[in-house]
């Protein structure tokens, strides 16, 4: 929608294992990459806890205090942690996709890395910002 370079992971994930892009690849991407983002969300849960109510502190930056208090703190640890799980990720499918992906139009490395990197970010802080929202009002 942004007019930019982006990578289409879907049709990219799906085309793994049926060797064509088309609805259902991009529904096995789908899936696969949900499934990953909620178990990773768990991670990220693991680490908001760690942080609430574990032997680290978490800084105050509460910018509003309402029933659940929002602390910027979460968001720009998701931010962080994004950061580092998009390069880890980034790094190892890049070597991989570019040489042994079996549709060759998703061989290219820079939409691949800079979508990876804009998603982990976007995708950390989110869930971190949600994680610390959810597990005030269920602790």
């Amino acid at each position: 929608g942004w007019g930019g370079v982006y990578y289409d992971t879907l049709g990219a994930i799906g085309a793994v294992f049926f060797k064509k892009v088309d609805a259902r690849s991009r529904l096995l991407g789908a899936l696969l990459l949900m499934l990953g983002g909620i178990l990773f969300a768990f991670f990220y849960g693991a680490f908001t806890l760690m942080f609430m109510y574990g032997s680290f502190a978490a800084p105050n930056y509460t910018i509003l205090e309402s029933p659940t208090n929002i602390n910027l703190f979460y968001p720009l640890l998701g931010i962080v942690g994004g950061l580092a799980q998009g390069m880890y990720i980034t790094l190892i499918t890049t070597f991989i996709i570019t040489d042994f992906h079996p549709v060759g139009s998703y061989r290219q490395a820079y939409p691949l890395i800079l979508s990876f990197l804009i998603g982990h970010v976007v995708y950390g802080a989110v869930v971190m910002f949600f994680q610390q929202q959810l597990l005030q009002l269920l602790l």
